[in-house]
């Protein structure tokens, strides 16, 4: 008989963006409302950052945080574009690489463009595992970002010929 898994928790949509928003809050949370973050483990990478190199953009890893009740970790990830064209992803297609294991968002706040030669902040949560169990993971792991590049736009001179 197998061991039954506990099962992730049902979050909506609008409690899920409540996590966002209490990530990008948590300095000022902390200071004045602690008993309001006090359950939530947080990590920051600071001058250690994870840094995953797509050659000609990276995905910095600044902060981890763990939302214990809700099952669910939210990253604050910085993308800088090396390049001087801008470059395209897929918002929805933000995960996190533990190991061998790929987790898929279950939301984000990102706008789908790095700028040319510049940096975009992303936010991302993270909530159970793909299999419908709790992911019990902690901010301590190794995590590489991962997202789906699109291609770049044809330029006006090659859509001209």
């Amino acid at each position: 008989m197998q061991p039954s898994v506990e099962p992730a928790p049902q979050l909506t949509p609008t409690r899920l963006l409540a996590l966002l928003d209490k990530a990008k809050a948590f300095p000022l949370l902390k200071r004045h409302h602690p008993d309001v973050v006090d359950d939530v483990d947080f990590v920051a990478y600071g001058n250690k950052p994870s840094i995953s190199d797509f050659n000609d953009f990276e995905i910095r890893l600044e902060e981890a945080y763990r939302f214990n009740k809700e099952d669910t970790l939210v990253f604050r990830a910085s993308l800088k574009n090396k390049t001087l064209q801008p470059i395209t992803y897929r918002p929805g297609s933000l995960a996190v690489r533990i190991g061998n294991r790929v987790y898929h968002q279950s939301v984000s706040d990102a706008s789908g463009i790095i700028p040319a030669n510049a940096e975009t902040t992303v936010y991302f949560a993270i909530t159970g595992t793909p299999d419908g169990g709790r992911n019990e993971i902690s901010v301590k792991n190794n995590f590489t970002v991962l997202l789906e590049r699109l291609p770049p736009e044809p330029s006006a001179r090659s859509k001209a010929k």
